[in-house]
């Protein structure tokens, strides 16, 4: 029983291994501007305005709900806490980067917000 067990355990770390190494792969350096998300809302209605994040966006987002990115009418996950972005949903914003393109999600390093007539460094 012990060898199988080890065996599943060996057989899942190889697995888990090579999908993490397959995820690397698939990363691709990006610097992309578009409207700031709520991605609740944005999945369940297309919500993007900036009335709605004023609201409902930015209490989604102080929950700790995923944000997004629109970027030409595709959207993007950002991997990052949505906690403080939560002021920002429905304005535009820059986000430099990894993308993981299999799956929609954006790793960001930096994130900016468009407010006042200039950029802000946002976290």
């Amino acid at each position: 029983m012990n060898k199988i067990l080890s065996s599943v355990v060996a057989a899942t770390i190889a697995v888990t291994a090579l999908a993490g190494g397959a995820m690397a792969a698939s990363l691709k350096p990006v610097t992309v501007k578009g409207t700031l998300l709520d991605m609740k809302c944005y999945s369940a209605a297309g919500v993007t305005s900036r009335k709605h994040g004023m609201g409902c966006g930015k209490m989604c987002l102080s929950q700790g709900l995923p944000a997004g990115i629109l970027v030409h009418g595709k959207a993007w996950t950002l991997a990052t806490s949505s906690k403080k972005l939560a002021d920002y949903v429905g304005l535009k914003i820059e986000v430099v980067g990894k993308a993981d393109t299999r799956d929609n999600i954006l790793i960001p390093s930096i994130i900016k917000v468009w407010t006042h007539g200039k950029w802000k460094k946002v976290g």
